[in-house]
């Protein structure tokens, strides 16, 4: 397989050491939400099989018993591996072991909005490149797009280049936030980023769920637009014609800044 996706379900990468603990709704409770009257991981897994060069989709959580409950709500074709290793970061390599690919695409259920078409980009990009161990989003300012609460945005890493940051990278906080264990190792990973969008590019935006107050607005565009077809652009727009929660969600922003 050329392109694995692998959704991460996972508790200890919203609470990383250092990290802002903003997070009042863990994803290992978030999961079983549901959206659309489906839970929340089968309706986030069928949005990332719309990305075309994507070639299948498993999900990794650590095994023990708050995740074992969520088994039943994934979808039957989608492959679910519990890890018993300590770290997300191994936890990611192990599922990426266990079900071999060249390269995987990393989606954590906390950004259910995972955009299929800039998924699509970021696996093209990685094939022009060709060289790259770590390809992803950064915004205007530098900051990788991965680290910010816009939630669009997934992550390529080339599967060996996992494999390896697994055995090499030793510092605790890398290895919970995973997407540092790349970025902040230019010594050991190439590393691509790609620009976000131009419409992206601002702070008064938030996708990512991390608390109730993220989950009800996330309901009210779900509402707004429909759960079949959401493209980035159209969220924006109903974001963008609702200043109340376009302040809020900035508001937001600024308290984990």
């Amino acid at each position: 397989m050329k392109n694995l996706a692998i959704v991460q379900i996972d508790d200890e990468i919203v609470l990383a050491p250092g990290s802002p603990q903003d997070s009042s709704l863990l994803p290992s409770k978030l999961a079983a939400r549901k959206l659309n009257s489906a839970p929340l991981i089968e309706w986030l897994v069928r949005h990332i099989s719309e990305a075309e060069l994507i070639e299948g989709i498993v999900v990794v959580m650590p095994d023990e018993p708050q995740y074992r409950e969520l088994i039943s709500l994934i979808p039957l074709d989608i492959p679910c591996h519990l890890s018993k290793k300590e770290t997300p970061l191994a936890r990611l390599a192990d599922a990426s072991r266990k079900y071999p690919s060249q390269s995987i695409v990393r989606v954590p259920l906390e950004t259910p909005f995972c955009d299929p078409v800039l998924i699509d980009r970021l696996l093209i990009t990685a094939q022009l490149c060709g060289d790259k161990d770590y390809v992803g989003y950064c915004l205007e300012d530098g900051c990788p797009a991965s680290q910010s609460s816009i939630g669009l945005f997934a992550e390529w890493i080339r599967s060996a280049a996992l494999a390896k940051a697994s055995r090499e990278v030793k510092s605790k906080e890398d290895a919970y936030r995973v997407d540092s264990s790349f970025l902040n190792y230019p010594e050991l990973f190439a590393v691509e980023m790609i620009p976000v969008p131009d419409s992206l590019n601002r702070n008064d935006l938030r996708f990512s769920v991390a608390c109730d107050e993220d989950w009800e607005e996330l309901l009210a565009i779900v509402d707004a637009l429909g759960a079949e077809t959401l493209q980035w652009q159209d969220v924006v727009r109903v974001i963008d014609a609702q200043p109340p929660i376009r302040q809020r969600m900035a508001e937001r922003n600024k308290l984990i800044a």
